[in-house]
Formats: C-alpha cells, sequence, structure tokens
C-alpha cells in the first residue's frame, strides 16, 4: 500500500498472503471499545516501512495490531506510534501497539513502537513461540513489554526507553494472570534506559497459587530503572541471570528475588549510580 496519507486501517484482517506498508504516513483509527485496527492472520506477513500514526480515541482497550495467526511474519523498518500524547479519554491502560493473542511461531522485527496508551507489546492469550528482535520500544504509558500467557518468548537485540505513567512501568513484565503460565523466556541483548523499572518476572497478589511462571533467562542485557526495581523475580521456578550489566540506585539490590525455585546469577556487573 502506498499514498498512505489517505489511507486508513479500521479493522482489515490479513491472512494467506503479504500486505506491503510502503514509505509514507498511514493512518489507524480504533472503531469501537477492544477493537484492533489491523488483525493478523495465519500464514501472512506484514511489512512496514511507513508510520502508522493512531487517530486519538477514548477508549480504554484496543490493539493497533492483533496477531491471532499462525506462522506469521512482521518487519521493516517503520514506526507504529500510539496517541498517547492526544487520547481522549483518562481511563484504562490497555492500548496496545502490537497484541499477540493465541499467536503461534510468529515473528516481529525492525520495527520502533512508540507512545502507547498501554503497552508497545502485548503477548498473550496462550501465544507460542513469539520473536521480538531489532527494535525500538519507547514512551508507552505502562510497559515496553507484558508477557502473561506464553510459552516460548525471546526478546533480542531491543532498544527498550523511557516507559512512564501508569502501573507497572516495566520494560519488560512477564506477569501471568489467573490460572495462566509463562513459560521459556528468553531476554537477550537487551538494552533498557529512562524507564521507571527494568525486568519483572512475578506472580501478583491475586495470581499467587493459581499461576506459574516456569523458566525467565536474561543475559548479555545491559538495564537500568529510575524508580522501581532493576531486575526482580518472584515466583519463578527457575531463574538465569548471566553476562548483564545492572546499574541500581544506592541501597538497592541488584537482583531482588523472593520464592525463586532454582537462581543461577554469573558474570553480572554491577554500576552504582551517581543519582
Amino acid at each position: 500500500i502506498s499514498n498512505g496519507n489517505v489511507s486508513m486501517f479500521d479493522g482489515r484482517t490479513v491472512r494467506n498472503g503479504n500486505l506491503v506498508i510502503a514509505e509514507g504516513n498511514y493512518r489507524m483509527q480504533v472503531k469501537k471499545e477492544g477493537a484492533a485496527c489491523l488483525i493478523i492472520g495465519d500464514n501472512a506477513e506484514l511489512v512496514i516501512d511507513g508510520v502508522l500514526q493512531l487517530a486519538p480515541n477514548s477508549f480504554k482497550s484496543y490493539d493497533m495490531i492483533r496477531v491471532v495467526g499462525n506462522h506469521v511474519k512482521i518487519r521493516g523498518k517503520g514506526n507504529i506510534i500510539g496517541d498517547r500524547h492526544k487520547h481522549a479519554g483518562s481511563e484504562g491502560e490497555w492500548g496496545m501497539g502490537i497484541r499477540f493473542d493465541g499467536a503461534s511461531h510468529a515473528t516481529v522485527s525492525g520495527l520502533t513502537i512508540a507512545d502507547c496508551w498501554g503497552d508497545c507489546i502485548y503477548v498473550g492469550g496462550g501465544s507460542r513461540g513469539v520473536q521480538i528482535s531489532d527494535c525500538v520500544l519507547r514512551g508507552s504509558r505502562r510497559q515496553g513489554i507484558s508477557i502473561t500467557k506464553a510459552d516460548g518468548v525471546t526478546v533480542s537485540n531491543c532498544r527498550i526507553a523511557d516507559i512512564s505513567g501508569t502501573n507497572p512501568q516495566y520494560a519488560i513484565d512477564i506477569e501471568p494472570n489467573r490460572r495462566c503460565t509463562v513459560d521459556n523466556v528468553l531476554i537477550d541483548h537487551v538494552t533498557v534506559t529512562g524507564c521507571e523499572g527494568g525486568f519483572r518476572a512475578a506472580l501478583g497478589k491475586k495470581t499467587v497459587g493459581n499461576a506459574r511462571i516456569g523458566k525467565v533467562e536474561i543475559s548479555n542485557c545491559h538495564v537500568s530503572a529510575k524508580s522501581r526495581h532493576t531486575i526482580h523475580l518472584a515466583g519463578c521456578e527457575q531463574a538465569v541471570v548471566d553476562d548483564c550489566t545492572i546499574e541500581i540506585r544506592k541501597g538497592e539490590k541488584p537482583i531482588l528475588t523472593r520464592k525463586v525455585g532454582q537462581l543461577l546469577e554469573n558474570n553480572n556487573k554491577v554500576i552504582y549510580k551517581s543519582k
């Protein structure tokens, strides 16, 4: 698709084929509460080289791009820009840039996702085999990436910055919903700057006893936090943190842990911030 100045995505579904969004500016619009601007089904490839800009809305929950299919590839050098700074409402925290909802063998790479009312990327719905690589995630209110119900999620070679506005405010938050499981998560070569919190893998107060976090591995990352924990692990069955550079404030623990079954820490470097 070209001539993007007059193009609009407001509920289109793509499956069994390719959609190429060429360089240019494109408008996305949410029609109703809980809707998605663009839905990606089975066996689809979406190439984004342009700028997808969300028109302001007042909804509590919506997705700019919702991935529901198997064998999906999203790639490009373009931008997905939310309506955080022009959002017409004041409630809710679930306006997502990309949501993986029950997707399988799905990838996203090369994109910049910014200024979302909720998360840059949300992985849930029992998604499996999701890979997020070479992306820049910045400026969203709630999270850079949330993982709530999934098995086999890899985040690699990404930069996450300036996540702040409404809790939890982490660069990456692994926090299963009630009766849900998150397992086999790898965070590798990810840089975090300017976010309120760094990485968290924790069972919430309402999910202790009925949710599960299996294995989480954090490797080769450079992570800091402004006001919350830099790395917080709670309730994981197995956690690995190795070859990371961890910037902390005076009096803070580099890795805060609670009720972690097996924890391996190896070759991590701790830097104490001057402020």
